[in-house]
């Protein structure tokens, strides 16, 4: 049976500097983050609510933040964050601490926003504490349908260099718990810069594009995409089904230098 339906929509990896000239491989990250969010306001409007999935920063600067802060004064509607390996969770709690939480509603769902940042690594890891905590959340929100967000992909998304780069501590046990849940409809994150569509045992698992540099999905070694960036929404149904795509976004100077072999 069909309920209400609620619009959320997931951006990620803008690697925005701390100065408005930084560029990551030839793209300025600023102004393409700027058209993103122009696109989500004109097309998204009945979006309840934006969530991005981390490395919203290049290097973890307070200055980039607050420039993130001062783009996302432009958005309707309510928004959350979570960090990536890019990041400085602890600076971004300051900067903005109602925009940092872990349990988030909307309508009869229940977002969990997972933490999977490493200091000074590129791979994602959760402790036995977080994993405790997952678990009683999951215990809390289990008369609810479940979506889990987080940076690292859990789950290998068939890139062999990004995938070294992976959720490793504690990965085990985390999918072993997302699994046993039985309410958990669907798992969702950034870092791969790529969009990326499974399932493991009935559990959606999406990966969404970069508001900036896109990487080559299938590639082995580092490989940068001539795609457009882009966004993901989903409209969750209260009765626990929901539906998602990808939209891309005709950003006005998309000039990346595509023979890069790393950053």
């Amino acid at each position: 049976m069909s309920g209400s339906k609620h619009r959320l929509v997931q951006f990620t990896d803008p690697h925005i500097g701390g100065r408005p000239d930084y560029q990551l491989l030839g793209l300025d990250t600023g102004r393409t983050l700027d058209d993103v969010l122009r696109a989500i306001e004109r097309d998204q409007s009945t979006a309840e609510m934006l969530l991005a999935t981390g490395d919203i920063s290049a290097n973890g600067a307070e200055a980039a933040y607050e420039r993130f802060m001062h783009k996302m004064r432009k958005v309707s509607a309510p928004w959350f964050w979570l960090p990536g390996n890019h990041d400085q969770a602890e600076r971004m709690h300051e900067v903005a601490p109602g925009n940092t939480a872990e349990l988030v509603a909307l309508g009869n769902w229940r977002l969990l926003l997972l933490d999977t940042s490493v200091e000074g690594e590129i791979c994602g890891g959760m402790t036995e504490a977080q994993l405790d905590r997952l678990d009683e959340l999951l215990q809390e929100c289990r008369h609810h349908p479940v979506m889990v967000l987080m940076h690292h992909q859990p789950v290998p998304v068939g890139s062999k260099w990004i995938d070294g780069h992976m959720l490793k501590e504690g990965a085990e046990r985390f999918l072993q718990l997302v699994s046993a849940a039985g309410n958990v409809k669907a798992l969702v994150w950034g870092h791969v810069h790529q969009q990326f569509d499974g399932d493991l045992n009935g559990i959606g698992l999406h990966a969404t594009p970069s508001t900036s540099v896109q990487f080559t999905p299938g590639s082995g070694p580092f490989a940068v995409d001539d795609k457009l960036p882009g966004y993901r929404w989903f409209d969750l149904d209260d009765s626990g089904t929901y539906t998602t795509a990808v939209e891309r976004v005709p950003v006005s100077d998309y000039n990346v230098d595509l023979t890069s072999s790393g950053y």
